[in-house]
């Protein structure tokens, strides 16, 4: 059994950086890794790991304030050395735990006719398509199943793509048949509870960050990517009909 954890990248919204509201991120997608459900617990409390040494003054004002226990701690930036270091101490860990890194996004359309549900949608189901593909790839009964974890957003939101994953996971037809490998529609959960999620939130903020000087050309971005990239890259999945499973269009 093989589990996917996923967040967002990038931003879903319009994206026209003519207009001060819509200068968000150029790019939108999800991002996340799977690992063998053996290793989850290694992920889990290796992650927890991470956050403490390269965050242990936040997460002790966390706990002495708020009464936010350290589980719960939630890095969510990236944008300084120490975050730097952190994600690249994360994308080690997935390495060590045999993960690998799934990504599928776009780069937004500029301007109105772009649509958020069309395109969150479209990548859920990009994503559903691309996990279906490595589980075959795993062999048959247990060792090729899998469930995908994604970090919830808003209960309407939320509906709107389950409904979609939910149909096309029923009525979806790939290359060699339908889905089989996939054991139920997505579990949406929030982040805060669950390791997995918090890590996959991190792979994301690393991807759209290297992808926004790979594809976008942004200087901003240009020293993570040459410091992340190395370590992002190695960590996809590739078939043997040579498609990886990272995937930004």
């Amino acid at each position: 059994m093989f589990v996917l954890y996923l967040d967002e990248f990038g931003h879903d919204g319009i994206y026209d950086p003519s207009d001060p509201a819509h200068r968000h991120h150029p790019l939108f997608g999800l991002a996340g890794f799977v690992v063998e459900a053996a290793r989850v617990r290694a992920v889990d409390r290796g992650f927890l790991r991470l956050k403490r040494s390269f965050f242990a003054p936040e997460i002790a004002a966390a706990w002495t304030l708020k009464g936010v226990r350290p589980e719960r701690f939630e890095a969510k930036e990236l944008r300084n050395r120490r975050d730097l270091r952190f994600t690249g101490a994360v994308l080690d860990l997935l390495r060590t735990e045999r993960a690998h890194v799934f990504v599928q996004g776009v780069r937004k359309t500029v301007g109105p006719l772009y649509k958020t549900d069309a395109v969150y949608n479209s990548r859920v189901q990009a994503v559903l398509r691309s996990f279906e593909h490595f589980l075959r790839s795993r062999g048959d009964g247990s060792t090729g199943q899998g469930i995908v974890v994604m970090d919830q957003r808003g209960h309407a939101q939320d509906e709107r793509l389950l409904a979609s994953a939910q149909s096309h996971l029923f009525s979806g037809v790939l290359p060699g048949g339908k889905f089989k490998r996939i054991a139920e529609s997505p579990l949406l959960v929030p982040s805060h509870w669950y390791h997995g999620v918090q890590a996959a939130d991190v792979v994301a903020r690393c991807v759209g960050q290297v992808w926004r000087a790979r594809l976008c050309g942004e200087a901003a971005y240009r020293k993570v990517e040459e410091l992340l990239g190395p370590k992002l890259d190695p960590l996809a999945f590739i078939d043997s009909a040579e498609r990886s499973s990272i995937y930004i269009r």
